[in-house]
Order: C-alpha cells, then sequence, then structure tokens
C-alpha cells in the first residue's frame, strides 16, 4: 500500500468519526450553522447512515442545505435531558406546548418562508385557546414564546430576517422583526408525526422489542455510566463475551474508550468534547455537588465505591456546613432555600450518572467515588 493511499483511508476513516461525532453533539446540523460539519456528513452520509443505522437504531437524514440525526429514545433508567430556558432550568409542559404550536404554526400549509414575530405569536395564541392551554400571564407567555424561537434558531430553523431583501429591494410585511424559515428541514424534527400516535407511550413502544446488542450499545455511546445491575441478562451477557469488539466499535465509530468494572460500564471521551454537561465546572451548582461528592466519598471510603444510599438527613447536613462556609460566593438564592439546594443539586448528579434518586434522598452509583480525593504526594527535597 502507497503512503499516500494509506494517509487518504487514514483521513477517511478521522473525517467520519469527526462527522459522526459531530452529529452526536448536534443532531441537527446545518450548511448555515455549521458548514465544515455540515460538508463531512454529506462526504460521508451513506457511511455514516449505515452506521447509525445498525448500530444504533438511528436514522440520519441528509438534505442539500441540513443533516438531521433521528435518535431512538433510551430507557428509563438513562439520565433525563430536557430542553433549557437561557437560565439553564429546564422546560416544563408548557414550555413544550409552546414550542410545539410554534412548529405547527411555521409548518401549516400557507405560511412562508418569512414570518412576521408578532403574526407568529398572534397565531400560536390562538391554537392554544383552541387547544386549552393556558400560558399564564404575560410574562410567563413571551418568556415561553421567546425560549421556543431561541431553541429552534439554535437548530437552525429560523434566524431573524433582514428588514428588507437586498437582492431584491423587498421590504418584509407589517411592523416589527421577522424571520426566516428553513421549512424543509421543519417536518424532520419528529421522528413520525404526533398526529396518528394514540398516546405518548406509543412512541417508545416501537422500540421495546429491538435487539439486546443494539440497546446495549446505544446505551454505552448515550450515557455517562451503564450500572451492570440496570442491564438485562442479555445485554449483561454481551458486555461480557464482546468487551473486546465493543472498545474497538466505540472507537472505530466516536472516538471513544470504554471501560469496564464489575459495577458497570463507561464510554469516555478522552477529548472531553461530547459531554452535554461538562463536570466539574464553574457555577454554584457544579461546585456544591464537586465538593458534596467529596466530602461524602472521603466519609465513606470504600463504600463509595459501590452504590450508595445517603440519606436526606446526611444531605443537608453536608450541604449546609458547605453553603455557610461559601455564602459570599454562591448563589444568595441557594444559601437562604437549602431544600433548592438540595432537589437541584441532586438532579444535577442525577444527569450526570453520578447518583439515582430516591425517595429519602440519593443513591451514589460507582463513578461518584472518582472523585474521592488522594493525599498529594510529598516531594524530597
Amino acid at each position: 500500500m502507497s503512503t499516500s493511499y494509506a494517509s487518504a483511508v487514514s483521513g477517511d476513516v478521522s473525517g467520519r468519526r469527526d462527522a459522526a461525532r459531530a452529529l452526536l453533539q448536534q443532531p441537527i446540523v446545518t450548511a448555515a450553522t455549521d458548514r465544515e460539519a455540515f460538508g463531512l456528513v454529506r462526504r460521508h452520509a451513506p457511511a455514516l447512515k449505515s452506521m447509525f443505522a445498525d448500530r444504533l437504531g438511528y436514522r440520519l437524514v441528509v438534505e442539500p442545505t441540513f443533516a438531521r440525526l433521528i435518535k431512538a429514545p433510551l430507557g428509563p433508567t438513562s439520565p433525563h435531558r430536557a430542553l433549557r430556558h437561557a437560565d439553564g432550568s429546564e422546560f416544563g409542559a408548557i414550555t413544550y406546548a409552546c414550542l410545539a404550536l410554534v412548529c405547527a404554526a411555521l409548518i401549516e400549509p400557507g405560511t412562508g418562508e418569512r414570518v412576521s414575530v408578532d403574526d407568529l405569536l398572534e397565531q400560536v395564541r390562538a391554537d392554544a385557546r383552541e387547544n386549552g392551554i393556558v400560558f399564564g400571564d404575560p410574562v410567563s407567555e413571551e418568556r415561553n414564546f421567546a425560549a421556543a424561537l431561541r431553541v429552534l434558531e439554535e437548530w437552525g430553523v429560523i434566524t431573524e430576517s433582514a428588514r428588507g431583501d437586498e437582492a431584491t429591494g423587498d421590504e418584509a410585511t407589517g411592523d416589527g422583526p421577522h424571520l426566516d424559515v428553513h421549512r424543509d428541514l421543519l417536518p424532520h424534527l419528529l421522528d413520525t408525526p404526533l398526529h396518528g400516535m394514540p398516546g405518548p407511550a406509543a412512541a417508545l413502544a416501537r422500540h421495546e422489542h429491538e435487539p439486546a446488542a443494539r440497546r446495549l450499545y446505544r446505551r454505552l455511546v448515550e450515557d455517562p455510566f451503564v450500572a451492570r445491575d440496570e442491564l438485562d441478562d442479555e445485554a449483561a451477557a454481551i458486555l461480557a463475551r464482546d468487551r473486546h469488539e465493543l472498545t474497538r466499535m466505540l472507537e472505530d465509530d466516536f472516538g471513544l474508550v470504554l471501560e469496564v468494572r464489575a459495577e458497570g460500564a463507561l464510554a469516555y471521551d478522552p477529548a472531553g468534547m461530547l459531554t452535554d454537561e461538562a463536570f466539574p465546572g464553574s457555577g454554584t451548582l457544579k461546585h456544591a455537588c464537586l465538593l458534596l461528592l467529596t466530602e461524602l466519598t472521603e466519609r465513606f471510603g470504600a463504600s463509595a465505591a459501590t452504590t450508595l444510599h445517603v440519606d436526606v438527613h446526611t444531605l443537608d447536613s453536608v450541604l449546609a456546613d458547605l453553603a455557610a462556609a461559601r455564602s459570599r460566593t454562591w448563589k444568595s438564592i441557594y444559601v437562604r432555600d437549602l431544600a433548592l439546594l438540595r432537589r437541584d443539586v441532586v438532579a444535577l448528579l442525577v444527569r450526570l450518572g453520578l447518583a439515582r434518586p430516591h425517595e429519602n434522598g440519593l443513591e451514589l452509583t460507582a463513578p461518584a467515588a472518582r472523585y474521592r480525593p488522594v493525599p498529594a504526594e510529598s516531594k524530597c527535597r
């Protein structure tokens, strides 16, 4: 094999992996938002479609202006990943309803590729009244509407329009801001039309009988930690039998490193780019989580290397001490309201796969032991 050919093959494999990683990070890639990543996806589209379908049960749609990776739902034990407001708080049911109504208004026949924000809001209000959806006071209504627009803009579905069309000299109709709509992308936001489903459970039921190997691989790719006691017998047997093959596949497909221990499996990205929630990190919550883990893993020692139940009293005691010691640097709302601090800390630890919810506190999972303090080695002088 010539050096130039080997280099081309290596570059091709690397490009396909980079394209797959880009789609994991952002399942919607458009030519306008990320031209480089979109170019990689288009170049490797056949191989990517095959890999995602066979190994993960995902469907990849690649069109001239966008690529959309349509994922299958994860299991009930997987960390909850919600859409979020600009302040970091999770979308509630009303915000999701507002997002659905905005999408419905944008995709309605007769809607053009440029819409007025004011007209869109009025259409959403009218559709909400028709369907018995109450947004609450005007401030909440505007907040939910703005959150829906922000998410759609991040996905590349809408962009803020200029007041006039420089190419034609036409002025956008109506007063106020306008949006350009990527109408070709809109129908692909959902895996399947909702109007044909009898209820929410139907969206999950379609994937209940998938092969165990596919379900296991999906968990390893998507979850920060897969506990062995969460796997059924068939998936656990595959993990034990095909560990080396899974290691190779994860490296080839996504550049992930598989680590398997008695407690479960972890597929991590050495580059730290694929995580959707960096930890440790800045901010009161992440600081509180790190200090809480440090305290608990130090206090319970070897017991923290396995699933460990920590009751509410212990949690509140540790968090109260931490908040008192850092009252000047942490957000005042968390210093004043320890119940709120505990709720948000537990929720973040669960999302990170470092804990599981428990009716009386939480259960630390095995990866939490990674944050156990290690004494620094003294150096001889």
